[in-house]
Protein backbone atom coordinates (compact mmCIF):
# COMPACT_ATOMS: atom_id res chain seq x y z
CA UNK A 1 0.00 0.00 0.00
CA UNK A 2 1.27 3.69 -0.55
CA UNK A 3 1.82 5.84 2.00
CA UNK A 4 2.71 8.92 -0.55
CA UNK A 5 0.77 9.28 -3.70
CA UNK A 6 1.83 11.84 -6.76
CA UNK A 7 -1.78 12.07 -9.34
CA UNK A 8 -0.84 13.03 -12.89
CA UNK A 9 -3.37 14.45 -14.38
CA UNK A 10 -3.11 15.70 -18.16
CA UNK A 11 -5.15 18.54 -18.95
CA UNK A 12 -6.98 20.36 -22.19
CA UNK A 13 -9.23 23.45 -21.91
CA UNK A 14 -10.26 21.21 -18.58
CA UNK A 15 -11.18 24.49 -16.75
CA UNK A 16 -14.21 23.91 -15.57
CA UNK A 17 -13.52 20.53 -14.30
CA UNK A 18 -10.56 21.54 -12.54
CA UNK A 19 -12.42 22.51 -9.37
CA UNK A 20 -15.04 19.55 -9.10
CA UNK A 21 -11.90 17.34 -9.79
CA UNK A 22 -9.93 18.98 -7.18
CA UNK A 23 -12.49 18.70 -4.60
CA UNK A 24 -13.42 14.98 -5.40
CA UNK A 25 -9.81 13.91 -4.90
CA UNK A 26 -9.64 15.44 -1.80
CA UNK A 27 -12.36 14.79 -0.78
CA UNK A 28 -11.87 10.75 -1.63
CA UNK A 29 -8.53 10.21 -0.51
CA UNK A 30 -7.02 12.37 2.05
CA UNK A 31 -7.63 10.09 4.93
CA UNK A 32 -6.32 7.67 3.30
CA UNK A 33 -2.78 8.48 1.95
CA UNK A 34 -0.13 10.09 4.41
CA UNK A 35 0.13 12.77 1.52
CA UNK A 36 -0.28 13.21 -2.16
CA UNK A 37 0.65 15.40 -5.13
CA UNK A 38 -1.16 16.66 -7.58
CA UNK A 39 0.65 17.46 -11.05
CA UNK A 40 -1.64 19.26 -13.42
CA UNK A 41 0.20 19.23 -16.72
CA UNK A 42 -1.37 21.61 -18.89
CA UNK A 43 -1.19 20.59 -22.88
CA UNK A 44 -1.54 23.88 -24.08
CA UNK A 45 -5.10 24.69 -23.37
CA UNK A 46 -6.96 27.78 -24.75
CA UNK A 47 -8.88 28.23 -21.84
CA UNK A 48 -8.33 29.92 -18.49
CA UNK A 49 -6.91 26.89 -17.21
CA UNK A 50 -4.01 28.98 -15.88
CA UNK A 51 -5.61 31.19 -14.00
CA UNK A 52 -8.25 28.00 -12.46
CA UNK A 53 -5.05 26.54 -11.37
CA UNK A 54 -3.85 29.81 -9.56
CA UNK A 55 -7.42 29.97 -7.78
CA UNK A 56 -7.13 26.60 -6.56
CA UNK A 57 -3.85 27.10 -4.89
CA UNK A 58 -5.76 29.74 -2.77
CA UNK A 59 -8.47 27.83 -2.25
CA UNK A 60 -7.18 23.93 -1.22
CA UNK A 61 -4.28 25.34 0.97
CA UNK A 62 -3.91 22.10 2.41
CA UNK A 63 -3.27 20.15 -1.11
CA UNK A 64 -0.12 20.08 -2.97
CA UNK A 65 0.04 21.02 -6.11
CA UNK A 66 2.61 21.05 -9.08
CA UNK A 67 1.21 22.73 -12.44
CA UNK A 68 3.20 22.64 -15.25
CA UNK A 69 2.01 24.18 -18.57
CA UNK A 70 3.46 22.66 -21.93
CA UNK A 71 4.85 25.26 -24.29
CA UNK A 72 2.22 23.87 -26.85
CA UNK A 73 -0.45 21.20 -27.33
CA UNK A 74 2.17 17.86 -27.56
CA UNK A 75 -0.70 15.16 -26.92
CA UNK A 76 -2.17 13.64 -24.28
CA UNK A 77 0.51 10.62 -24.06
CA UNK A 78 3.61 13.21 -24.05
CA UNK A 79 1.89 15.06 -21.23
CA UNK A 80 1.62 11.93 -19.19
CA UNK A 81 5.04 11.54 -20.12
CA UNK A 82 5.99 15.04 -18.55
CA UNK A 83 4.04 14.63 -15.21
CA UNK A 84 5.95 11.23 -14.66
CA UNK A 85 9.11 12.37 -14.97
CA UNK A 86 8.20 14.94 -12.46
CA UNK A 87 6.97 12.42 -9.97
CA UNK A 88 9.09 11.40 -6.77
CA UNK A 89 6.05 9.93 -4.60
CA UNK A 90 6.76 6.49 -3.63
CA UNK A 91 3.48 5.84 -5.98
CA UNK A 92 2.35 7.30 -8.81
CA UNK A 93 -1.42 7.84 -10.22
CA UNK A 94 -2.58 8.58 -14.30
CA UNK A 95 -6.44 10.04 -14.36
CA UNK A 96 -8.11 11.84 -16.75
CA UNK A 97 -9.30 15.37 -16.09
CA UNK A 98 -13.03 15.16 -16.83
CA UNK A 99 -14.43 13.30 -14.03
CA UNK A 100 -14.60 10.09 -15.50
CA UNK A 101 -11.85 8.23 -13.97
CA UNK A 102 -13.46 8.22 -9.93
CA UNK A 103 -10.76 8.80 -7.57
CA UNK A 104 -12.29 6.68 -5.21
CA UNK A 105 -10.67 3.82 -6.82
CA UNK A 106 -7.36 4.97 -6.42
CA UNK A 107 -7.60 3.42 -2.71
CA UNK A 108 -8.94 0.24 -4.09
CA UNK A 109 -5.83 -0.18 -6.39
CA UNK A 110 -3.46 0.64 -3.42
CA UNK A 111 -5.35 -2.15 -1.57
CA UNK A 112 -4.73 -4.28 -4.44
CA UNK A 113 -1.07 -3.48 -5.53
CA UNK A 114 -0.47 -4.39 -1.68
CA UNK A 115 -2.21 -7.46 -1.81
CA UNK A 116 -0.87 -8.67 -5.22
CA UNK A 117 2.73 -7.07 -5.05
CA UNK A 118 2.20 -6.04 -8.70
CA UNK A 119 4.26 -3.30 -9.70
CA UNK A 120 1.34 -1.41 -12.10
CA UNK A 121 -2.70 -1.51 -11.30
CA UNK A 122 -4.40 -0.72 -14.33
CA UNK A 123 -8.45 0.45 -13.64
CA UNK A 124 -10.28 -0.76 -16.53
CA UNK A 125 -13.99 0.80 -16.90
CA UNK A 126 -16.79 -1.90 -16.84
CA UNK A 127 -18.86 -0.42 -19.46
CA UNK A 128 -16.97 1.59 -22.10
CA UNK A 129 -18.90 2.45 -25.07
CA UNK A 130 -22.70 3.33 -25.53
CA UNK A 131 -23.05 3.07 -29.50
CA UNK A 132 -22.82 -0.32 -31.30
CA UNK A 133 -20.02 1.24 -33.73
CA UNK A 134 -17.92 2.87 -31.05
CA UNK A 135 -18.32 -0.94 -29.13
CA UNK A 136 -17.12 -2.95 -32.02
CA UNK A 137 -14.35 -0.25 -32.78
CA UNK A 138 -13.00 -0.83 -29.08
CA UNK A 139 -13.14 -4.26 -29.74
CA UNK A 140 -11.53 -4.40 -33.08
CA UNK A 141 -8.32 -2.42 -31.78
CA UNK A 142 -8.54 -4.54 -28.55
CA UNK A 143 -7.66 -7.68 -30.34
CA UNK A 144 -5.50 -5.73 -33.07
CA UNK A 145 -3.13 -4.34 -30.96
CA UNK A 146 -3.09 -7.28 -28.59
CA UNK A 147 -2.55 -9.36 -31.71
CA UNK A 148 0.36 -7.62 -32.74
CA UNK A 149 2.28 -7.14 -28.99
CA UNK A 150 4.42 -9.52 -27.34
CA UNK A 151 2.47 -8.53 -24.33
CA UNK A 152 -0.86 -7.62 -23.35
CA UNK A 153 -1.52 -3.86 -23.78
CA UNK A 154 -4.11 -2.51 -21.56
CA UNK A 155 -6.73 -0.18 -22.95
CA UNK A 156 -6.63 1.91 -20.20
CA UNK A 157 -5.03 5.77 -19.42
CA UNK A 158 -6.58 5.07 -15.11
CA UNK A 159 -3.30 3.19 -13.53
CA UNK A 160 -1.47 2.98 -10.74
CA UNK A 161 1.71 2.47 -10.51
CA UNK A 162 4.93 1.69 -7.79
CA UNK A 163 8.22 4.00 -7.63
CA UNK A 164 9.68 1.12 -9.54
CA UNK A 165 7.79 1.36 -12.52
CA UNK A 166 7.96 5.11 -12.47
CA UNK A 167 12.10 5.11 -12.37
CA UNK A 168 11.24 2.82 -15.01
CA UNK A 169 8.76 4.85 -17.29
CA UNK A 170 11.11 7.39 -16.60
CA UNK A 171 14.10 5.53 -18.75
CA UNK A 172 11.96 5.89 -21.96
CA UNK A 173 12.50 9.16 -24.30
CA UNK A 174 10.83 8.37 -27.31
CA UNK A 175 9.41 11.17 -29.32
CA UNK A 176 6.18 8.65 -30.24
CA UNK A 177 5.38 7.92 -26.56
CA UNK A 178 2.95 5.42 -25.88
CA UNK A 179 1.96 5.14 -22.04
CA UNK A 180 -0.70 1.51 -22.86
CA UNK A 181 2.33 0.09 -25.08
CA UNK A 182 5.23 1.38 -22.50
CA UNK A 183 3.64 -0.52 -19.16
CA UNK A 184 3.44 -3.44 -21.31
CA UNK A 185 6.43 -3.51 -22.59
CA UNK A 186 8.52 -3.17 -19.08
CA UNK A 187 7.43 -6.30 -18.01
CA UNK A 188 6.73 -5.67 -14.20
CA UNK A 189 3.99 -7.63 -12.93
CA UNK A 190 0.84 -6.27 -13.23
CA UNK A 191 -2.98 -6.44 -11.44
CA UNK A 192 -6.30 -5.10 -12.94
CA UNK A 193 -9.31 -3.83 -11.27
CA UNK A 194 -12.87 -2.38 -13.08
CA UNK A 195 -14.77 1.02 -12.53
CA UNK A 196 -17.41 2.17 -13.69
CA UNK A 197 -17.14 5.34 -15.81
CA UNK A 198 -18.77 8.39 -14.16
CA UNK A 199 -20.31 11.14 -17.17
CA UNK A 200 -18.51 14.00 -18.00
CA UNK A 201 -19.10 16.61 -16.31
CA UNK A 202 -18.35 19.86 -18.49
CA UNK A 203 -17.45 20.43 -21.90
CA UNK A 204 -16.82 17.99 -24.38
CA UNK A 205 -13.95 14.99 -25.64
CA UNK A 206 -10.91 16.31 -27.44
CA UNK A 207 -10.68 13.17 -28.95
CA UNK A 208 -11.86 13.44 -32.88
CA UNK A 209 -12.38 10.21 -34.89
CA UNK A 210 -9.50 11.59 -36.82
CA UNK A 211 -7.47 11.69 -33.73
CA UNK A 212 -8.57 8.41 -32.36
CA UNK A 213 -7.61 6.62 -35.65
CA UNK A 214 -4.13 8.25 -35.70
CA UNK A 215 -3.49 6.86 -31.79
CA UNK A 216 -4.90 3.39 -32.52
CA UNK A 217 -1.97 3.62 -35.36
CA UNK A 218 0.70 4.83 -33.20
CA UNK A 219 -0.13 2.23 -30.77
CA UNK A 220 0.59 -0.48 -33.03
CA UNK A 221 3.69 1.17 -35.04
CA UNK A 222 5.38 1.92 -30.88
CA UNK A 223 4.80 -1.55 -29.68
CA UNK A 224 5.45 -3.79 -32.81
CA UNK A 225 7.43 -4.22 -36.41
CA UNK A 226 4.22 -6.96 -37.08
CA UNK A 227 2.94 -4.82 -39.96
CA UNK A 228 6.28 -5.10 -42.01
CA UNK A 229 6.74 -9.04 -41.61
CA UNK A 230 3.08 -9.02 -42.95
CA UNK A 231 3.92 -6.90 -46.08
CA UNK A 232 6.84 -9.39 -46.59
CA UNK A 233 4.48 -12.56 -46.28
CA UNK A 234 1.42 -10.41 -48.11
CA UNK A 235 4.39 -9.66 -51.00
CA UNK A 236 5.33 -12.86 -51.21
CA UNK A 237 1.80 -14.12 -51.47
CA UNK A 238 1.15 -12.17 -54.17
CA UNK A 239 3.76 -12.99 -56.08
CA UNK A 240 3.51 -16.82 -55.83
CA UNK A 241 -0.59 -16.76 -56.59
CA UNK A 242 0.72 -14.31 -59.92
CA UNK A 243 3.48 -16.79 -60.89
CA UNK A 244 0.43 -19.37 -60.75
CA UNK A 245 -2.04 -17.33 -62.79
CA UNK A 246 0.73 -16.58 -65.37
CA UNK A 247 1.26 -19.96 -66.17
CA UNK A 248 -2.49 -20.57 -65.61
CA UNK A 249 -3.07 -18.22 -69.00
CA UNK A 250 -0.61 -20.21 -70.92
CA UNK A 251 -1.70 -23.13 -70.51
CA UNK A 252 -4.87 -22.09 -71.50
CA UNK A 253 -3.37 -20.48 -74.41
CA UNK A 254 -1.15 -23.39 -75.68
CA UNK A 255 -3.52 -26.50 -74.91
CA UNK A 256 -7.24 -24.69 -75.20
CA UNK A 257 -6.28 -21.93 -77.38
CA UNK A 258 -7.69 -20.09 -75.42
CA UNK A 259 -7.35 -15.80 -76.03
CA UNK A 260 -5.93 -14.16 -72.71
CA UNK A 261 -7.94 -12.12 -71.52
CA UNK A 262 -6.71 -7.86 -71.95
CA UNK A 263 -7.57 -4.73 -70.59
CA UNK A 264 -10.08 -6.39 -67.95
CA UNK A 265 -7.13 -8.64 -66.31
CA UNK A 266 -4.43 -6.58 -66.76
CA UNK A 267 -6.62 -3.17 -65.37
CA UNK A 268 -7.85 -5.15 -62.21
CA UNK A 269 -4.30 -6.25 -61.52
CA UNK A 270 -2.26 -3.05 -61.97
CA UNK A 271 -4.99 -1.52 -59.05
CA UNK A 272 -4.94 -4.35 -56.70
CA UNK A 273 -1.05 -4.74 -56.58
CA UNK A 274 -1.08 -0.83 -57.04
CA UNK A 275 -3.01 0.08 -53.69
CA UNK A 276 -1.03 -2.75 -52.13
CA UNK A 277 2.14 -1.28 -52.96
CA UNK A 278 1.14 2.06 -51.34
CA UNK A 279 -0.60 0.65 -48.33
CA UNK A 280 2.87 -0.99 -47.69
CA UNK A 281 4.92 2.00 -48.95
CA UNK A 282 2.78 4.65 -46.10
CA UNK A 283 3.35 1.16 -43.97
CA UNK A 284 7.33 1.01 -44.21
CA UNK A 285 7.31 5.07 -43.97
CA UNK A 286 5.43 5.80 -40.81
CA UNK A 287 8.23 3.23 -39.49
CA UNK A 288 11.14 5.48 -41.20
CA UNK A 289 9.55 8.87 -40.20
CA UNK A 290 9.25 7.81 -36.16
CA UNK A 291 12.63 6.97 -36.82
CA UNK A 292 13.70 10.19 -38.38
CA UNK A 293 12.43 12.49 -36.14
CA UNK A 294 13.38 10.10 -33.08
CA UNK A 295 17.24 10.59 -34.44
CA UNK A 296 17.00 13.96 -34.19
CA UNK A 297 17.56 13.77 -30.27
CA UNK A 298 14.82 16.69 -29.78
CA UNK A 299 12.98 17.79 -26.34
CA UNK A 300 10.12 15.30 -26.24
CA UNK A 301 8.11 18.40 -24.85
CA UNK A 302 9.21 21.81 -23.29
CA UNK A 303 7.82 23.23 -20.43
CA UNK A 304 6.46 26.93 -20.58
CA UNK A 305 6.31 27.56 -16.72
CA UNK A 306 5.69 25.63 -13.91
CA UNK A 307 3.67 26.68 -10.66
CA UNK A 308 3.55 24.70 -7.34
CA UNK A 309 1.78 25.01 -4.12
CA UNK A 310 4.96 25.80 -2.10
CA UNK A 311 5.45 29.40 -3.28
CA UNK A 312 2.55 30.23 -5.13
CA UNK A 313 4.95 31.65 -7.37
CA UNK A 314 5.40 31.25 -11.44
CA UNK A 315 8.85 29.88 -12.60
CA UNK A 316 9.44 31.92 -15.80
CA UNK A 317 12.30 29.82 -16.68
CA UNK A 318 12.25 27.43 -19.67
CA UNK A 319 12.76 23.58 -18.54
CA UNK A 320 13.21 21.24 -21.84
CA UNK A 321 13.31 17.88 -21.52
CA UNK A 322 14.41 14.79 -23.70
Amino acid sequence: MCNTLDIVIPCYNEAKNLFPLIEEINKQIKNYFLSYNLILVDDGSKDNTTEIVRKALLEFPNISFTYLKLTRNFGKEIAVKCGIDQSSAECCAIMDGDLQHPPAYLREASIKMKETGASIVYISPQKRLTYAHQKVGAYGYKKLINAFSKDRVYLTDFTLLDKKAVNLIKQFTESDFYTRGILSVIGLKSAEIHYLPQERKHGKTNFSFKKLVNLAIDGVISVSTKPLRIAIYIGLAISVLSMIFGLYLVFEKLFRGQPIPGFATMGFGMFFLGGIQILFLGIIGEYVGKTFIQTKHRPIYTIDMAMTSKNHAIDEEDHNKC
